[in-house]
């Protein structure tokens, strides 16, 4: 017959061992939370440069097709243009006027027919912090905002635009300096 185990013979845990093993799993239960942490964080920058990356390359594809096929400027400013299309077989002399609201930090794309109504109001860029347009002769000279013969000269447009998004704690910035367009159907005179 067998007799019933006495208490000495009994298994289980000191509590030294269990503080133990609950030190040990709050330890890597909290690497593995941490680190979760840091892998989100870096895939929300990672979608943030991207959304800011393909905002500006589809702002200057419409911006540089803009001032290529432009024939004339009639307003410029530090933060405002003003181009008027060809009126023949392809271009319709509509105009477009790009312009910066920096209290808003976008800068917008607005279209309008010859005969000024609206056809698109779009904005192309937003989160905008910084941003000018720069304005060069046929002979890549700048031209500063004030010059007279401005509106008479330029052959070439540049943009200038810093776009930044708040992600988490942190800012995204992304840059943009544009190569200078050439308006290929404007004459200009010196």
């Amino acid at each position: 017959m067998r007799s019933l185990p006495t208490r000495s013979s009994v298994q289980g845990f000191s509590l030294v061992e269990l503080v133990v093993a609950t030190t040990l799993s709050t330890i890597v239960l909290a690497s593995v939370v941490s680190t979760f942490i840091v892998f989100a964080a870096g895939s929300k920058s990672v979608a943030g440069y991207t959304e800011m990356s393909g905002q500006s390359r589809k702002a200057l594809e419409l911006y540089s097709r803009d001032i290529r096929a432009a024939e004339d400027i009639t307003q410029t400013e530090e933060t405002t243009l003003l181009i008027v299309y060809p009126d023949g077989d392809f271009y319709d002399g509509s105009t477009v006027e790009y312009t910066y609201d920096d209290s808003a930090s976008i800068f917008s794309r607005i279209e309008r027919d010859k005969d000024g109504n609206l056809n698109s109001n779009e904005v192309v860029l937003d989160g905008v912090e910084q941003f000018a347009f720069g304005f060069f002769d046929p002979l890549g000279t700048r031209l500063d905002y004030d010059t007279e013969s401005l509106l008479l000269s330029v052959k070439s447009v540049r943009i200038d635009a810093v776009m930044v998004r708040d992600i988490s704690e942190t800012d995204v910035t992304d840059y943009i300096i544009s190569a200078r367009f050439m308006m290929r159907n404007r004459s200009v005179t010196k």
